[in-house]
């Protein structure tokens, strides 16, 4: 049997399963996070949860529907497996119609700036209404080499070219790993941000620079001036307020997380120097919040932490209650388990995606 026709088979399955009510809470909980602005207009955005429930919800137990369906189906064969656990790579685009190659659609997204070969699992007949030129925005899923429409997709006329093209631009901003699938694209931003770097290093005198907070718009709008003198282009930089209410702030652009903004670092660095200080309410909540924080980057205690190892092993020896804790031993587990989000994957670059989706729709 071809794979079109088992994902026929296999694709109502699995809405099935997640649906049947096995999971109605957490199925319940992403139909009102997706419906918080009112019910949807129109089909496609009616099933779009449920699609995004059953192949990319992290379930509470861990793994989401496609893993728990496939551990619960022991007679499932191994190209079965395969083709389930690969629908957990979603592409979900803004894809614009170029041709047609027998029974498939051929779609460029112009959020990745890459070519699909799609099927739907209604047959060609599906794709009658379409011509070149027109557009679909919806999800994808592998099936081999060439890939699936999941979920109903919305179409638009080629007339709807400028507006969507500015909602490709807007998925890339808001969400660059989705341009990053493209490895052309990643290795561009890659050298645009090692390229912005050196730039701060050459302005700074170092890749890592301790202001005031009051002082951090001042520092950072001369730093972008000369970046933009040296590399061309013009990028804004909005600063955190909380970041200008610190007492100090610590700027940072590491090789691999890029720019950050990191306020208290030279409280916390003391601490570090001075691992006593963690005993301190204010130090133990200095320390926790940069450690437990998922959104913080893991850079300013990794740095400080490499400074001596020894004191660092004795601050998170008091903070944690744990004596003899070694940073060189434990320290990188101690950020895997409060950080998971930074470890899922590779890093990926904080430049904007380099799309001419995104030129076009910033100017740039």
């Amino acid at each position: 049997m071809d794979l079109l026709a088992r994902a026929r088979e296999l694709k109502p399955e699995l809405v099935h399963y997640a649906t049947s009510g096995r999971f109605q809470r957490e199925l319940t909980a992403v139909l009102d996070r997706f419906y918080a602005g009112g019910r949807p207009q129109d089909e496609a955005n009616a099933f779009l949860p449920v699609d995004y429930f059953v192949h990319q919800h992290k379930l509470g137990g861990g793994g989401t529907v496609v893993d728990r369906f496939v551990h619960e189906h022991p007679g499932l064969d191994a190209a079965d497996h395969e083709l389930l656990l690969s629908w957990k790579d979603v592409v979900e685009g803004v894809f614009e119609v170029t041709g047609f190659d027998g029974p498939a659609l051929i779609l460029f997204n112009h959020v990745d700036e890459l070519t699909y070969r799609t099927l739907s699992n209604l047959g060609e007949e599906a794709f009658a209404p379409l011509t070149e030129g027109m557009f679909v925005v919806g999800r994808l899923i592998p099936l081999g080499r060439d890939w699936l429409i999941s979920a109903t997709p919305s179409v638009h006329t080629a007339q709807a070219r400028g507006r969507l093209v500015a909602a490709a631009a807007h998925v890339a901003l808001e969400n660059p790993a989705a341009a990053y699938r493209n490895p052309d694209l990643l290795a561009a931003a890659r050298r645009t941000q090692a390229e912005q770097r050196r730039c701060f290093i050459s302005y700074f005198g170092s890749d890592q620079v301790v202001v005031a907070g009051a002082e951090v718009a001042a520092k950072i709008q001369g730093y972008l001036g000369y970046q933009a003198e040296r590399l061309g282009g013009r990028v804004d930089a909005e600063i955190p307020e909380h970041v200008s209410r610190a007492g100090s702030v610590a700027l940072i652009f590491d090789e691999t997380d890029g720019l950050g903004y990191y306020a208290e670092f030279a409280r916390l660095a003391e601490i570090f120097d001075r691992p006593g200080l963690v005993a301190r309410r204010e130090g133990r909540d200095l320390v926790t919040s940069y450690l437990k924080g998922d959104a913080v980057s893991p850079v300013p205690i990794v740095r400080l932490a490499e400074r001596d190892h020894a004191k660092a092993g004795e601050l998170f020896a008091g903070l944690l209650g744990r004596p003899g804790f070694l940073w060189e031993r434990s320290g990188q587990a101690l950020l895997r388990t409060h950080k998971p989000g930074y470890f899922d994957g590779p890093r990926l670059p904080t430049v904007v995606p380099p799309t001419r989706a995104v030129a076009e729709h910033t100017g740039g």
